[in-house]
Protein backbone atom coordinates (compact mmCIF):
# COMPACT_ATOMS: atom_id res chain seq x y z
CA UNK A 1 0.00 0.00 0.00
CA UNK A 2 1.94 3.17 -1.12
CA UNK A 3 1.98 5.90 1.46
CA UNK A 4 0.65 8.69 -0.13
CA UNK A 5 -2.71 6.63 0.08
CA UNK A 6 -2.71 6.60 3.41
CA UNK A 7 -4.29 10.05 4.20
CA UNK A 8 -7.55 10.30 6.37
CA UNK A 9 -9.33 11.35 3.57
CA UNK A 10 -8.48 7.83 2.05
CA UNK A 11 -9.31 5.91 5.71
CA UNK A 12 -12.93 7.96 5.53
CA UNK A 13 -13.97 6.68 2.23
CA UNK A 14 -12.16 3.29 3.11
CA UNK A 15 -14.72 2.86 6.46
CA UNK A 16 -17.95 4.58 4.64
CA UNK A 17 -19.53 1.34 3.60
CA UNK A 18 -19.41 0.11 7.28
CA UNK A 19 -20.78 3.38 8.62
CA UNK A 20 -23.42 3.84 5.23
CA UNK A 21 -26.57 2.18 6.64
CA UNK A 22 -26.43 3.51 10.36
CA UNK A 23 -25.87 7.05 8.82
CA UNK A 24 -29.07 8.15 10.88
CA UNK A 25 -27.60 7.73 14.03
CA UNK A 26 -24.22 9.19 13.16
CA UNK A 27 -26.22 12.50 12.12
CA UNK A 28 -28.30 12.33 15.58
CA UNK A 29 -25.33 12.02 17.14
CA UNK A 30 -23.81 14.91 15.58
CA UNK A 31 -26.91 17.08 15.67
CA UNK A 32 -27.12 16.04 19.92
CA UNK A 33 -23.34 17.68 19.56
CA UNK A 34 -23.99 20.52 18.40
CA UNK A 35 -26.64 21.24 20.29
CA UNK A 36 -25.06 20.35 23.47
CA UNK A 37 -21.80 22.37 22.44
CA UNK A 38 -24.32 25.56 22.52
CA UNK A 39 -26.12 25.00 25.10
CA UNK A 40 -22.52 24.77 27.37
CA UNK A 41 -21.78 28.19 25.56
CA UNK A 42 -24.91 29.50 27.17
CA UNK A 43 -23.74 28.48 31.14
CA UNK A 44 -21.29 31.72 31.25
CA UNK A 45 -23.25 34.34 29.94
CA UNK A 46 -26.50 33.60 32.31
CA UNK A 47 -24.27 33.95 35.16
CA UNK A 48 -23.01 36.77 33.67
CA UNK A 49 -26.57 38.32 33.42
CA UNK A 50 -27.11 37.46 36.86
CA UNK A 51 -24.07 39.19 38.02
CA UNK A 52 -24.13 42.09 36.09
CA UNK A 53 -27.86 42.72 36.13
CA UNK A 54 -30.25 40.84 39.02
CA UNK A 55 -27.62 41.38 41.57
CA UNK A 56 -27.28 45.13 40.88
CA UNK A 57 -30.99 45.59 40.67
CA UNK A 58 -31.77 43.25 43.83
CA UNK A 59 -34.55 41.43 40.86
CA UNK A 60 -34.90 38.57 42.86
CA UNK A 61 -37.29 37.34 40.06
CA UNK A 62 -35.22 37.92 37.29
CA UNK A 63 -32.19 36.04 39.32
CA UNK A 64 -34.04 33.03 39.67
CA UNK A 65 -35.07 32.72 36.15
CA UNK A 66 -32.07 32.93 35.11
CA UNK A 67 -30.99 30.48 37.38
CA UNK A 68 -33.96 28.03 36.71
CA UNK A 69 -32.67 28.95 32.85
CA UNK A 70 -29.35 27.93 33.95
CA UNK A 71 -30.67 24.70 35.61
CA UNK A 72 -32.63 23.87 32.03
CA UNK A 73 -29.28 24.30 30.34
CA UNK A 74 -27.87 21.64 32.78
CA UNK A 75 -30.64 19.09 32.41
CA UNK A 76 -30.77 19.31 28.59
CA UNK A 77 -27.12 19.00 28.47
CA UNK A 78 -26.69 16.14 29.93
CA UNK A 79 -29.92 14.39 28.85
CA UNK A 80 -28.37 15.07 25.03
CA UNK A 81 -24.99 14.22 25.97
CA UNK A 82 -26.45 10.45 27.41
CA UNK A 83 -28.11 9.22 24.59
CA UNK A 84 -25.39 10.79 22.30
CA UNK A 85 -22.92 8.14 23.93
CA UNK A 86 -25.46 5.33 24.57
CA UNK A 87 -26.40 5.30 20.78
CA UNK A 88 -22.97 5.46 19.42
CA UNK A 89 -21.58 3.20 21.30
CA UNK A 90 -24.24 0.79 19.83
CA UNK A 91 -23.38 1.62 16.77
CA UNK A 92 -19.32 1.58 17.51
CA UNK A 93 -19.89 -2.05 18.89
CA UNK A 94 -22.50 -3.14 16.08
CA UNK A 95 -20.00 -1.51 13.27
CA UNK A 96 -16.46 -3.48 14.52
CA UNK A 97 -18.35 -6.54 14.37
CA UNK A 98 -18.88 -6.26 11.00
CA UNK A 99 -15.38 -5.07 10.33
CA UNK A 100 -14.14 -8.14 12.15
CA UNK A 101 -16.40 -10.09 10.10
CA UNK A 102 -14.86 -8.72 7.22
CA UNK A 103 -11.58 -8.74 8.16
CA UNK A 104 -11.85 -12.31 9.52
CA UNK A 105 -13.39 -12.85 6.14
CA UNK A 106 -10.38 -11.46 4.24
CA UNK A 107 -8.11 -13.68 6.08
CA UNK A 108 -9.95 -17.35 5.37
CA UNK A 109 -9.51 -16.34 1.86
CA UNK A 110 -5.90 -15.68 2.06
CA UNK A 111 -2.29 -18.46 0.81
CA UNK A 112 -1.68 -21.63 2.61
CA UNK A 113 2.43 -19.94 1.61
CA UNK A 114 0.85 -16.68 3.89
CA UNK A 115 -0.16 -18.67 6.84
CA UNK A 116 3.20 -20.46 6.86
CA UNK A 117 4.88 -17.56 7.78
CA UNK A 118 3.04 -15.67 10.15
CA UNK A 119 2.96 -16.42 13.98
CA UNK A 120 -0.80 -17.42 15.26
CA UNK A 121 -0.57 -14.64 17.90
CA UNK A 122 0.35 -12.32 15.64
CA UNK A 123 -2.96 -12.86 13.56
CA UNK A 124 -4.72 -12.85 16.55
CA UNK A 125 -3.69 -9.57 17.68
CA UNK A 126 -4.43 -7.99 13.97
CA UNK A 127 -7.99 -9.37 14.15
CA UNK A 128 -9.54 -8.72 17.77
CA UNK A 129 -7.21 -6.14 19.55
CA UNK A 130 -6.23 -3.65 16.50
CA UNK A 131 -9.99 -3.79 15.38
CA UNK A 132 -10.64 -2.91 19.32
CA UNK A 133 -8.69 0.24 18.87
CA UNK A 134 -10.43 0.63 15.36
CA UNK A 135 -14.07 0.91 16.86
CA UNK A 136 -13.22 4.31 18.61
CA UNK A 137 -13.66 5.59 15.45
CA UNK A 138 -16.83 4.45 15.02
CA UNK A 139 -18.26 5.59 18.69
CA UNK A 140 -19.01 9.10 20.39
CA UNK A 141 -14.73 10.00 20.16
CA UNK A 142 -15.43 10.91 16.88
CA UNK A 143 -18.43 12.90 17.42
CA UNK A 144 -16.53 14.11 20.46
CA UNK A 145 -13.64 15.66 19.25
CA UNK A 146 -16.05 17.40 16.08
CA UNK A 147 -18.25 19.10 19.35
CA UNK A 148 -14.58 19.81 21.34
CA UNK A 149 -13.40 21.81 18.03
CA UNK A 150 -17.31 23.34 17.25
CA UNK A 151 -17.51 24.33 21.07
CA UNK A 152 -13.74 26.06 21.22
CA UNK A 153 -14.43 27.90 18.35
CA UNK A 154 -17.66 28.96 19.22
CA UNK A 155 -16.30 30.35 22.58
CA UNK A 156 -13.93 31.83 20.87
CA UNK A 157 -15.78 33.73 18.76
CA UNK A 158 -18.41 34.53 21.75
CA UNK A 159 -14.96 36.32 23.48
CA UNK A 160 -14.11 38.00 20.26
CA UNK A 161 -17.82 39.35 20.34
CA UNK A 162 -17.40 40.73 23.92
CA UNK A 163 -14.34 41.96 24.19
CA UNK A 164 -11.99 41.50 21.07
CA UNK A 165 -9.04 43.96 22.58
CA UNK A 166 -8.83 41.00 25.30
CA UNK A 167 -9.13 38.50 23.19
CA UNK A 168 -6.25 39.05 20.68
CA UNK A 169 -3.57 38.90 23.85
CA UNK A 170 -4.39 35.56 24.43
CA UNK A 171 -4.51 34.20 20.87
CA UNK A 172 -1.09 33.78 19.93
CA UNK A 173 -0.51 31.56 23.02
CA UNK A 174 -3.06 29.37 21.38
CA UNK A 175 -1.81 29.35 17.55
CA UNK A 176 1.55 28.61 19.30
CA UNK A 177 -0.29 25.63 21.12
CA UNK A 178 -1.70 24.69 17.97
CA UNK A 179 1.11 24.61 16.15
CA UNK A 180 3.11 22.73 18.97
CA UNK A 181 0.28 19.97 19.43
CA UNK A 182 0.14 19.21 15.40
CA UNK A 183 4.17 18.32 15.90
CA UNK A 184 3.67 16.41 18.61
CA UNK A 185 1.03 14.39 16.83
CA UNK A 186 2.97 13.49 13.85
CA UNK A 187 5.96 12.58 16.39
CA UNK A 188 4.06 10.34 18.38
CA UNK A 189 2.25 8.82 15.47
CA UNK A 190 5.35 6.09 14.50
CA UNK A 191 5.82 5.41 18.51
CA UNK A 192 1.72 4.26 18.34
CA UNK A 193 2.59 1.82 15.51
CA UNK A 194 5.88 0.63 17.02
CA UNK A 195 3.51 -0.55 20.23
CA UNK A 196 1.18 -1.61 18.41
CA UNK A 197 3.66 -4.46 16.46
CA UNK A 198 5.50 -5.00 20.00
CA UNK A 199 1.96 -5.93 21.57
CA UNK A 200 1.27 -8.34 18.57
CA UNK A 201 4.94 -9.58 19.07
CA UNK A 202 3.85 -11.01 22.62
CA UNK A 203 0.81 -12.18 21.67
CA UNK A 204 2.61 -14.54 19.39
CA UNK A 205 5.13 -15.37 21.74
CA UNK A 206 2.57 -16.05 24.54
CA UNK A 207 0.42 -17.83 22.14
CA UNK A 208 3.17 -20.39 20.91
CA UNK A 209 4.70 -21.21 24.47
CA UNK A 210 1.08 -22.07 25.50
CA UNK A 211 0.48 -23.87 22.67
CA UNK A 212 3.53 -25.55 22.96
CA UNK A 213 3.25 -26.14 26.93
CA UNK A 214 3.56 -29.77 27.07
CA UNK A 215 7.14 -29.66 25.69
CA UNK A 216 8.48 -26.53 27.67
CA UNK A 217 7.39 -28.14 31.19
CA UNK A 218 8.77 -31.57 29.85
CA UNK A 219 12.17 -30.13 28.90
CA UNK A 220 11.95 -27.34 32.07
CA UNK A 221 11.97 -24.53 29.98
CA UNK A 222 9.55 -22.59 31.86
CA UNK A 223 11.83 -19.99 33.25
CA UNK A 224 13.50 -19.37 29.52
CA UNK A 225 9.86 -18.87 27.98
CA UNK A 226 9.13 -16.31 31.14
CA UNK A 227 12.38 -14.60 30.10
CA UNK A 228 11.63 -14.33 26.27
CA UNK A 229 8.08 -12.86 27.09
CA UNK A 230 9.49 -10.21 29.81
CA UNK A 231 12.31 -9.68 27.37
CA UNK A 232 9.67 -8.68 24.73
CA UNK A 233 7.44 -6.94 27.55
CA UNK A 234 10.12 -5.08 28.13
CA UNK A 235 10.73 -3.62 25.05
CA UNK A 236 7.32 -2.71 24.79
CA UNK A 237 6.99 -0.74 27.60
CA UNK A 238 10.11 1.06 26.86
CA UNK A 239 8.59 2.40 23.96
CA UNK A 240 5.42 3.07 25.96
CA UNK A 241 6.83 4.86 28.36
CA UNK A 242 8.76 7.06 26.22
CA UNK A 243 6.03 7.58 24.37
CA UNK A 244 3.84 8.33 27.95
CA UNK A 245 6.71 10.90 29.21
CA UNK A 246 6.28 13.14 25.69
CA UNK A 247 2.83 12.92 25.77
CA UNK A 248 1.90 13.51 28.86
CA UNK A 249 4.15 15.69 29.82
CA UNK A 250 3.17 17.90 26.83
CA UNK A 251 -0.06 18.26 28.10
CA UNK A 252 1.03 19.39 31.29
CA UNK A 253 2.53 22.27 29.84
CA UNK A 254 -0.34 22.92 27.99
CA UNK A 255 -2.61 22.80 30.80
CA UNK A 256 -0.46 25.69 32.68
CA UNK A 257 -0.56 27.58 29.57
CA UNK A 258 -3.91 27.49 29.71
CA UNK A 259 -5.52 27.74 33.41
CA UNK A 260 -2.57 29.91 34.48
CA UNK A 261 -0.97 31.71 31.63
CA UNK A 262 -4.25 32.82 29.84
CA UNK A 263 -5.61 33.87 33.01
CA UNK A 264 -3.14 35.88 34.09
CA UNK A 265 -3.19 37.87 30.97
CA UNK A 266 -7.05 38.10 31.12
CA UNK A 267 -7.13 39.27 34.09
CA UNK A 268 -3.64 41.79 34.21
CA UNK A 269 -5.82 43.38 30.66
CA UNK A 270 -9.14 43.26 31.97
CA UNK A 271 -8.26 44.94 35.57
CA UNK A 272 -7.81 48.40 34.08
CA UNK A 273 -11.26 48.57 32.19
CA UNK A 274 -13.03 47.41 35.24
CA UNK A 275 -11.36 50.23 37.43
CA UNK A 276 -11.78 52.61 34.38
CA UNK A 277 -16.02 51.13 34.11
CA UNK A 278 -15.52 50.39 30.64
CA UNK A 279 -15.73 46.21 31.57
CA UNK A 280 -18.14 44.43 33.71
CA UNK A 281 -17.42 42.37 36.72
CA UNK A 282 -19.44 39.78 34.15
CA UNK A 283 -17.43 39.49 31.32
CA UNK A 284 -14.83 39.12 33.14
CA UNK A 285 -16.52 35.90 34.97
CA UNK A 286 -17.26 34.85 31.17
CA UNK A 287 -13.81 35.36 30.43
CA UNK A 288 -12.69 33.38 33.12
CA UNK A 289 -15.25 30.58 32.62
CA UNK A 290 -14.86 30.11 28.91
CA UNK A 291 -11.10 30.02 29.48
CA UNK A 292 -11.52 26.69 32.24
CA UNK A 293 -14.60 25.57 29.93
CA UNK A 294 -12.07 25.72 26.71
CA UNK A 295 -9.19 24.00 28.59
CA UNK A 296 -11.40 20.94 29.02
CA UNK A 297 -11.98 20.66 25.32
CA UNK A 298 -8.89 21.65 24.38
CA UNK A 299 -7.37 19.02 26.43
CA UNK A 300 -9.80 16.78 25.43
CA UNK A 301 -8.95 17.95 21.62
CA UNK A 302 -5.19 16.47 22.33
CA UNK A 303 -6.32 13.12 23.80
CA UNK A 304 -9.13 12.35 21.60
CA UNK A 305 -6.60 13.24 18.97
CA UNK A 306 -3.68 10.98 20.14
CA UNK A 307 -6.53 8.10 20.70
CA UNK A 308 -7.45 8.99 16.87
CA UNK A 309 -4.05 8.26 15.80
CA UNK A 310 -3.71 5.56 18.12
CA UNK A 311 -6.39 3.55 15.89
CA UNK A 312 -5.24 4.87 12.53
CA UNK A 313 -2.08 3.01 13.54
CA UNK A 314 -4.12 -0.36 14.44
CA UNK A 315 -6.05 0.23 11.07
CA UNK A 316 -3.25 0.73 8.71
CA UNK A 317 -1.81 -2.44 9.90
CA UNK A 318 -5.34 -4.11 9.24
CA UNK A 319 -5.24 -2.47 5.57
CA UNK A 320 -1.87 -4.01 5.29
CA UNK A 321 -3.80 -7.64 6.06
CA UNK A 322 -7.08 -7.09 4.42
CA UNK A 323 -5.04 -5.67 0.98
CA UNK A 324 -3.12 -8.65 0.60
CA UNK A 325 -3.81 -10.71 -2.29
CA UNK A 326 -6.21 -13.63 -1.77
CA UNK A 327 -6.59 -16.80 -3.65
CA UNK A 328 -9.14 -15.30 -5.55
CA UNK A 329 -7.05 -13.24 -6.49
CA UNK A 330 -4.06 -15.94 -7.34
CA UNK A 331 -6.53 -18.91 -9.08
CA UNK A 332 -8.65 -17.06 -11.76
CA UNK A 333 -9.60 -20.56 -13.21
CA UNK A 334 -13.72 -20.45 -13.78
CA UNK A 335 -13.86 -24.18 -15.14
CA UNK A 336 -16.06 -26.66 -13.36
CA UNK A 337 -13.23 -29.46 -13.07
CA UNK A 338 -14.29 -33.31 -14.06
CA UNK A 339 -12.45 -36.04 -13.45
CA UNK A 340 -13.29 -39.31 -15.25
CA UNK A 341 -9.72 -40.39 -16.66
CA UNK A 342 -6.56 -39.18 -15.16
CA UNK A 343 -4.03 -36.23 -13.47
CA UNK A 344 -0.94 -35.78 -14.99
CA UNK A 345 2.03 -34.00 -13.99
CA UNK A 346 3.89 -32.82 -17.02
CA UNK A 347 7.54 -31.21 -16.28
CA UNK A 348 6.26 -29.48 -12.69
CA UNK A 349 8.75 -27.34 -11.51
CA UNK A 350 8.60 -25.30 -8.33
CA UNK A 351 10.47 -23.05 -5.42
CA UNK A 352 9.30 -21.71 -2.68
CA UNK A 353 12.64 -19.10 -2.82
CA UNK A 354 13.63 -17.58 -6.23
CA UNK A 355 15.48 -20.24 -7.50
CA UNK A 356 15.68 -22.88 -4.97
CA UNK A 357 14.00 -25.22 -6.85
CA UNK A 358 12.39 -27.92 -4.71
CA UNK A 359 10.33 -29.57 -8.01
CA UNK A 360 12.53 -30.53 -10.69
CA UNK A 361 10.70 -31.60 -13.58
CA UNK A 362 8.71 -33.59 -11.97
CA UNK A 363 6.02 -35.83 -14.38
CA UNK A 364 4.17 -38.77 -13.64
CA UNK A 365 0.12 -39.79 -14.15
CA UNK A 366 -2.45 -40.44 -11.49
CA UNK A 367 -5.06 -42.78 -13.60
CA UNK A 368 -8.33 -42.46 -12.36
CA UNK A 369 -9.19 -45.43 -9.59
CA UNK A 370 -5.67 -45.62 -8.98
CA UNK A 371 -3.21 -45.66 -5.63
CA UNK A 372 0.19 -43.79 -6.47
CA UNK A 373 2.96 -43.66 -3.35
CA UNK A 374 5.31 -40.60 -3.06
CA UNK A 375 8.58 -42.66 -0.69
CA UNK A 376 12.10 -41.17 -0.35
CA UNK A 377 13.71 -39.02 1.98
CA UNK A 378 12.45 -36.22 4.05
CA UNK A 379 12.64 -32.67 2.14
CA UNK A 380 12.45 -34.58 -1.52
CA UNK A 381 9.30 -32.79 -2.46
CA UNK A 382 6.72 -35.25 -1.44
CA UNK A 383 4.37 -33.38 0.24
CA UNK A 384 4.99 -30.25 -2.02
CA UNK A 385 3.52 -32.34 -4.57
CA UNK A 386 0.80 -33.20 -3.02
CA UNK A 387 0.38 -28.78 -2.03
CA UNK A 388 0.81 -28.21 -5.88
CA UNK A 389 -2.61 -30.78 -6.55
CA UNK A 390 -4.39 -29.12 -3.74
CA UNK A 391 -3.46 -25.95 -5.39
CA UNK A 392 -2.16 -24.26 -2.24
CA UNK A 393 0.31 -23.20 -4.41
CA UNK A 394 0.69 -22.34 -8.10
CA UNK A 395 3.08 -24.33 -10.66
CA UNK A 396 5.60 -22.34 -11.25
CA UNK A 397 7.18 -24.21 -14.56
CA UNK A 398 5.42 -26.72 -16.44
CA UNK A 399 1.25 -28.03 -15.53
CA UNK A 400 -0.99 -30.09 -13.91
CA UNK A 401 -3.52 -31.16 -16.18
CA UNK A 402 -7.12 -32.85 -14.88
CA UNK A 403 -8.42 -34.85 -18.06
CA UNK A 404 -5.98 -32.58 -20.42
CA UNK A 405 -7.76 -29.37 -19.00
CA UNK A 406 -4.83 -27.46 -16.80
CA UNK A 407 -5.48 -27.12 -12.95
CA UNK A 408 -4.78 -23.13 -13.37
CA UNK A 409 -7.96 -22.75 -15.72
CA UNK A 410 -10.43 -24.56 -13.15
CA UNK A 411 -12.41 -23.27 -10.15
CA UNK A 412 -10.18 -24.27 -6.92
CA UNK A 413 -12.68 -23.93 -4.86
CA UNK A 414 -14.49 -26.95 -6.82
CA UNK A 415 -11.69 -28.91 -7.21
CA UNK A 416 -10.79 -29.00 -4.16
CA UNK A 417 -14.44 -30.60 -3.39
CA UNK A 418 -13.21 -33.36 -4.72
CA UNK A 419 -9.95 -33.95 -2.64
CA UNK A 420 -10.31 -35.92 1.03
CA UNK A 421 -6.71 -34.60 2.37
CA UNK A 422 -5.19 -36.93 5.42
CA UNK A 423 -2.43 -35.86 7.13
CA UNK A 424 0.30 -37.10 9.79
CA UNK A 425 -0.65 -33.91 12.16
CA UNK A 426 -4.84 -34.43 12.37
CA UNK A 427 -6.40 -30.86 13.43
CA UNK A 428 -9.43 -31.41 15.55
CA UNK A 429 -11.52 -28.80 16.62
CA UNK A 430 -13.03 -28.17 19.81
CA UNK A 431 -16.51 -29.65 19.82
CA UNK A 432 -17.78 -32.59 19.44
CA UNK A 433 -17.02 -36.09 17.02
CA UNK A 434 -19.75 -35.19 14.65
CA UNK A 435 -18.92 -31.75 14.02
CA UNK A 436 -15.50 -32.63 13.70
CA UNK A 437 -16.37 -35.69 10.82
CA UNK A 438 -18.13 -33.06 9.04
CA UNK A 439 -16.25 -29.89 9.86
CA UNK A 440 -19.68 -27.90 10.93
CA UNK A 441 -21.08 -28.58 7.56
CA UNK A 442 -24.68 -29.39 8.56
CA UNK A 443 -25.40 -30.73 4.64
CA UNK A 444 -24.05 -34.11 5.89
CA UNK A 445 -26.24 -35.68 7.65
CA UNK A 446 -25.51 -37.49 10.66
CA UNK A 447 -26.71 -41.16 9.10
CA UNK A 448 -23.79 -40.50 6.58
CA UNK A 449 -21.44 -39.14 9.60
CA UNK A 450 -22.55 -42.65 11.28
CA UNK A 451 -22.03 -44.67 8.03
CA UNK A 452 -18.39 -43.13 7.57
CA UNK A 453 -17.61 -44.18 11.16
CA UNK A 454 -18.58 -47.60 10.64
CA UNK A 455 -16.16 -47.92 6.89
CA UNK A 456 -13.70 -46.53 9.11
CA UNK A 457 -13.90 -49.24 11.86
CA UNK A 458 -14.55 -46.77 14.42
CA UNK A 459 -17.76 -47.75 15.95
CA UNK A 460 -16.27 -49.85 18.86
CA UNK A 461 -14.58 -46.85 19.86
CA UNK A 462 -17.75 -44.38 19.37
CA UNK A 463 -20.15 -47.27 21.40
CA UNK A 464 -17.91 -46.60 24.61
CA UNK A 465 -18.39 -42.97 24.77
CA UNK A 466 -21.35 -42.47 26.63
CA UNK A 467 -22.55 -39.42 24.49
CA UNK A 468 -21.12 -41.28 21.36
CA UNK A 469 -20.44 -39.06 18.37
CA UNK A 470 -21.91 -35.92 20.41
CA UNK A 471 -18.71 -36.48 22.59
CA UNK A 472 -16.72 -33.48 22.76
CA UNK A 473 -13.28 -33.65 22.10
CA UNK A 474 -10.25 -31.35 23.75
CA UNK A 475 -8.65 -28.75 21.74
CA UNK A 476 -6.20 -30.60 19.41
CA UNK A 477 -8.25 -33.85 20.38
CA UNK A 478 -5.72 -34.35 23.39
CA UNK A 479 -8.41 -36.64 24.85
CA UNK A 480 -7.99 -39.49 22.70
CA UNK A 481 -5.05 -41.46 20.81
CA UNK A 482 -3.62 -40.39 17.57
CA UNK A 483 -4.83 -43.83 15.86
CA UNK A 484 -8.24 -42.66 17.16
CA UNK A 485 -8.00 -39.03 15.38
CA UNK A 486 -6.28 -40.70 12.38
CA UNK A 487 -9.27 -42.54 11.76
CA UNK A 488 -11.65 -39.35 12.38
CA UNK A 489 -9.90 -37.63 9.23
CA UNK A 490 -10.33 -40.86 6.90
CA UNK A 491 -14.13 -40.48 8.45
CA UNK A 492 -14.40 -37.18 7.40
CA UNK A 493 -12.76 -37.68 4.16
CA UNK A 494 -15.70 -40.32 3.17
CA UNK A 495 -18.44 -37.96 4.84
CA UNK A 496 -17.08 -35.22 2.27
CA UNK A 497 -17.12 -38.14 -0.45
CA UNK A 498 -13.70 -37.22 -1.89
CA UNK A 499 -13.17 -38.84 -5.30
CA UNK A 500 -9.37 -38.01 -4.37
CA UNK A 501 -7.77 -39.19 -1.47
CA UNK A 502 -4.44 -37.51 -0.54
CA UNK A 503 -2.53 -39.05 2.44
CA UNK A 504 0.53 -37.74 3.63
CA UNK A 505 2.65 -39.37 6.36
CA UNK A 506 -0.93 -40.45 7.85
CA UNK A 507 0.61 -43.41 9.72
CA UNK A 508 4.05 -42.06 10.55
CA UNK A 509 3.33 -41.39 14.32
CA UNK A 510 1.25 -44.60 14.90
CA UNK A 511 2.49 -47.79 16.50
CA UNK A 512 2.94 -50.65 14.38
CA UNK A 513 -0.49 -52.52 16.46
CA UNK A 514 -2.73 -49.45 15.80
CA UNK A 515 -0.96 -48.93 12.25
CA UNK A 516 -2.79 -52.41 11.39
CA UNK A 517 -5.94 -51.18 12.04
CA UNK A 518 -5.57 -48.30 10.61
CA UNK A 519 -4.27 -50.52 7.33
CA UNK A 520 -7.92 -52.33 7.45
CA UNK A 521 -9.72 -49.01 7.41
CA UNK A 522 -8.08 -47.86 4.23
CA UNK A 523 -8.70 -50.33 2.15
CA UNK A 524 -12.51 -49.43 3.17
CA UNK A 525 -11.27 -45.81 2.83
CA UNK A 526 -9.45 -45.94 -0.87
CA UNK A 527 -12.11 -48.51 -2.13
CA UNK A 528 -13.15 -47.36 -5.06
CA UNK A 529 -11.18 -43.88 -5.00
CA UNK A 530 -7.94 -42.40 -6.56
CA UNK A 531 -5.41 -42.48 -4.39
CA UNK A 532 -2.19 -40.29 -3.70
CA UNK A 533 -0.41 -41.63 -0.48
CA UNK A 534 3.00 -40.01 0.74
CA UNK A 535 4.64 -42.47 2.88
CA UNK A 536 7.90 -42.64 5.51
CA UNK A 537 6.45 -46.26 6.47
CA UNK A 538 6.20 -49.02 3.33
CA UNK A 539 3.79 -51.52 4.53
CA UNK A 540 0.73 -48.68 3.54
CA UNK A 541 1.80 -48.54 0.31
CA UNK A 542 3.28 -52.04 -0.97
CA UNK A 543 0.02 -52.61 -3.11
CA UNK A 544 0.16 -49.33 -4.99
CA UNK A 545 -0.08 -49.66 -8.69
CA UNK A 546 3.08 -47.39 -8.82
CA UNK A 547 5.54 -46.22 -6.06
CA UNK A 548 7.43 -42.92 -7.28
CA UNK A 549 10.66 -42.83 -5.37
CA UNK A 550 11.59 -39.33 -5.07
CA UNK A 551 15.56 -37.96 -4.29
CA UNK A 552 16.72 -34.08 -4.56
CA UNK A 553 13.04 -33.40 -5.79
CA UNK A 554 13.60 -35.35 -9.03
CA UNK A 555 11.90 -38.72 -9.51
CA UNK A 556 14.56 -41.26 -9.63
CA UNK A 557 12.90 -44.46 -9.64
CA UNK A 558 9.43 -45.67 -10.63
CA UNK A 559 7.64 -49.21 -10.64
CA UNK A 560 5.71 -51.49 -7.84
CA UNK A 561 7.07 -52.75 -5.01
CA UNK A 562 8.83 -55.68 -6.26
CA UNK A 563 9.78 -53.80 -9.79
CA UNK A 564 11.53 -51.70 -7.66
CA UNK A 565 13.55 -54.25 -5.50
CA UNK A 566 14.87 -55.03 -8.37
CA UNK A 567 15.88 -51.67 -10.16
CA UNK A 568 16.49 -48.83 -7.08
CA UNK A 569 19.62 -49.57 -5.06
CA UNK A 570 18.41 -46.51 -3.21
CA UNK A 571 14.46 -48.12 -2.70
CA UNK A 572 15.91 -51.21 -1.59
CA UNK A 573 17.73 -49.92 1.01
CA UNK A 574 14.58 -48.19 2.32
CA UNK A 575 13.40 -51.37 2.40
CA UNK A 576 15.76 -52.76 4.40
CA UNK A 577 16.19 -50.36 7.19
CA UNK A 578 12.08 -50.22 7.73
CA UNK A 579 12.50 -53.81 7.94
CA UNK A 580 15.12 -53.69 10.86
CA UNK A 581 12.97 -50.90 12.07
CA UNK A 582 9.78 -53.25 12.73
CA UNK A 583 12.02 -56.20 13.87
CA UNK A 584 13.40 -53.82 16.76
CA UNK A 585 9.16 -52.80 17.50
Amino acid sequence: MAEDKLTFTYYLKLLFPFVKKDLGLLIFGLFAMLVTSGLRLLNPLILAQIIDHSIPDKNMAQMFQYGAYFVIVILLSGLLSYLQILLLSRLGIKIITKFKGNVFSHLLKLPVSWFNKQPVGELIARVESDSERVKVLFSDLSITIIGNVLFFIGGFVILFILQWQITIYILPAIILCGIGYWFLFKYLNKFFRLIRERYAIITAKITDYVQGIQMIQALNQEKKALQDVEKASLAKKKVEVHTQVIEYGSQSIFSFMVNVVFIIIVILVSAPKIIAGTLTVGILIVFIQYIYQLVWPLMQISENVMQIQRSFASLKRILELTELPTEDDTYTGTKIPVFAQEIKFENVWFAYKEDEWVLKDISFTIPKGKKIALVGPSGSGKTTTVSLLCGFYPVEKGRILIDGVPLSEMDFREWRKKIGLILQDVYLFPGSILENVRVYNDQISEDKVQKAISIVQLDDFIKKLPEGINAELAERGQNISQGEKQLISFARALAFEAEIIIMDEATASIDPQTEAKIQRSMENLLSGKTALVVAHRLTSVLDADEILYFSDGRITARGKHNELLQTSPEYQKLVELQMLKVQDE
